[in-house]
C-alpha cells in the first residue's frame, strides 16, 4: 500500500524539470568587452558527497566523496577571443593519491551569439542533456571533456554540437580510440502570457575502435537520442514556475558487435515546480524497453556493463527529487539533493542523497602592454 501511495504522489501532483536547475555547476568561459586585453587568474572548487543506497536493483549502491580543484589563468584578446590554461585536480577522500591530474587548455572565439571552443570544452551539464543520456554523476567522476564545440545561444534558442575525444591511440596501441559526438538543441516555439513551449532534440554517438591499435575487441558505435516538448509557466509569489517536460528516447547499436539489445526505447515524463526560495521538486516516470545508454544514469538501462548478469527488458521507475540551492556568499553556493525512487524490479523504495559546495572566483593580474 505504501508503494502505491508513493507512486500516486509522484505521478499526480508533484512536479520538476527533467533537468533540475544545475546553474551552480556552471563553468562557462565568459567574454565581456570590459575584459579586453586583460589577464586574470581564477579558481573553481567543487566539494561533494553523494551516497547511493541501492539494493537488489540493476545497479548496486556506492558513495562518492571528495573534491575538485581547477586553478587557471586566462587572457582575453580583444572582445571575441579568450585563452585559458590551467590544471584539473581531483581527490577522492580515503585515497591518498589524486584520482585525476590533467592540464586544461581552452581557446574560445565568440561572435555575436555564436561561439566555438577547441581544447577543454564547456561540457558536462552544459550540454543540457536529459539524465538517461547524461548522468549527473559524470560531473563527479569524469568532468573534463576535451575536443571541439560549437555553440549558439540566444533568446529562445540553444544549440550545442561537440566532439569529446576521450582516448587517443598510436601505432600498435593496446587500447581502442574512444570519442563521443553529440548534439543538443532547444528551440522555443511559443511564448505568451508567461506560458512557453519549447522543442528539445538531443543525440549522442559513442564510438570505440581504430585502425592502428592491436586491441582484439570489435569496433562499436552506439546511437542514443531524446526528443519531446517542454511546457513552462512562470508565476509570481511563492511558486516561481511549474511545467512539464516529456521525452521519447531511442537507442540503437550501429555495428555488428554482440550487445544485449540491438535497439530499444523509453519514455521519460517530468512534471516540475520551482519556488522562489531555492527549493525545487521533480517527479519523474521512466519506462524503458530494452534501452541501453552511452553515458546516462545507470538506473535507466535494462542492463549495465558493470552488472551484465542483471537484466530487466522492461525497466520502470518512479522518482521524486528534492533540490535545495543556497547562495552562501559571493562565489560560494550550497546544493543539496534527496532522490527517493520506486523500482519495480525490486518492488521497493530506494534512495540517494548528496551535497555540493561550488566556489569560483577570479583575480585581476594586469593589462597587456600596447605595441
Amino acid at each position: 500500500m505504501k508503494y502505491r501511495l508513493f507512486i500516486f504522489l509522484l505521478c499526480s501532483g508533484f512536479s520538476v524539470k527533467a533537468q533540475l536547475d544545475n546553474s551552480a555547476f556552471d563553468q562557462k568561459l565568459k567574454l565581456t568587452p570590459e575584459d579586453s586585453s586583460r589577464f586574470y587568474a581564477g579558481i573553481r572548487v567543487l566539494a561533494f558527497g553523494k551516497n547511493n543506497e541501492y539494493f537488489e536493483t540493476t545497479y548496486n549502491g556506492y558513495t562518492l566523496f571528495g573534491y575538485q580543484f581547477n586553478p587557471f589563468v586566462y587572457y582575453q584578446v580583444g572582445a571575441k577571443l579568450r585563452l585559458d590554461v590551467g590544471a584539473y585536480i581531483q581527490q577522492d577522500f580515503g585515497n591518498t593519491e589524486f584520482s585525476t591530474v590533467v592540464p586544461t587548455f581552452s581557446l574560445k572565439f565568440k561572435h555575436k551569439n555564436f561561439s566555438t571552443i577547441i581544447g577543454t570544452i564547456e561540457g558536462g551539464l552544459h550540454h543540457q542533456l536529459v539524465e538517461p543520456l547524461y548522468d549527473f554523476e559524470n560531473v563527479l567522476n569524469k568532468r573534463i571533456e576535451n575536443g571541439l564545440q560549437l555553440l549558439v545561444e540566444e533568446e529562445g534558442l540553444f544549440l550545442d554540437a561537440w566532439v569529446n575525444w576521450e582516448k587517443m591511440i598510436y601505432f600498435n596501441d593496446p587500447d581502442q580510440e574512444r570519442f563521443v559526438a553529440g548534439l543538443s538543441l532547444n528551440k522555443r516555439v511559443f511564448n505568451k502570457n508567461d506560458w512557453s513551449l519549447s522543442i528539445p532534440i538531443q543525440a549522442t554517438v559513442r564510438h570505440a575502435g581504430g585502425q592502428i591499435d592491436v586491441n582484439p575487441k570489435p569496433l562499436t558505435s552506439v546511437f542514443a537520442s531524446a526528443s519531446g516538448f517542454v511546457i513552462n509557466k512562470n508565476t509570481s509569489g511563492v511558486i516561481k514556475s511549474f511545467g512539464l517536460k516529456s521525452y521519447f528516447l531511442t537507442y540503437r547499436s550501429l555495428t555488428s558487435r554482440i550487445v544485449p539489445y540491438k535497439d530499444g526505447n523509453g519514455i521519460y515524463i517530468n512534471p516540475y515546480v520551482q519556488s522562489k526560495f531555492g527549493l525545487s521538486i521533480m517527479g519523474s516516470y521512466w519506462r524503458g524497453n530494452e534501452f541501453l545508454t552511452n553515458d546516462g544514469g545507470q538506473l535507466y538501462p535494462s542492463t549495465t556493463e558493470r552488472y551484465p548478469f542483471l537484466v530487466q527488458p522492461t525497466r520502470i521507475l518512479c522518482m521524486l527529487r528534492i533540490l535545495y540551492e543556497k547562495q552562501l556568499m559571493k562565489g560560494l553556493s550550497l546544493t543539496a539533493r534527496v532522490e527517493p525512487f520506486y523500482d519495480t524490479y525490486s518492488d521497493n523504495i530506494q534512495y540517494a542523497y548528496g551535497f555540493y559546495f561550488n566556489f569560483t572566483d577570479r583575480f585581476f593580474l594586469g593589462h597587456a602592454k600596447e605595441n
